[in-house]
């Protein structure tokens, strides 16, 4: 499996659900920026990922993983990295 040899996240103070947004380096070869940190209705953190507002107003993800393990994998990374923070 791929793996992630970087994660660089910065706390936003100002928005009550997004908590932190950075990158997350694959291998020390592939950078995705634009990932968050977003607080649910439910209170529950989770990694967003990077997206754009389509023509009909719903927001699609430009990039994500394909596959359970590595999505699991990208959310132990991020929210450990927030955790410290």
């Amino acid at each position: 499996m791929i793996q992630i040899t970087d994660v660089r996240l910065t706390k936003t103070d100002n928005d009550d659900k997004q908590l932190a947004y950075g990158s997350i380096t694959f291998e020390k070869a592939f950078v995705v920026n634009g990932i968050r940190v977003i607080k649910s209705a439910s209170g529950e953190k989770f990694v967003a990922y990077p997206s754009r507002r389509s023509q009909n107003g719903e927001y699609k993800d430009i990039c994500f993983p394909m596959t359970k393990e590595l999505r699991e994998e990208i959310s132990l990374k991020v929210l450990a990295k927030y955790d410290e923070l």
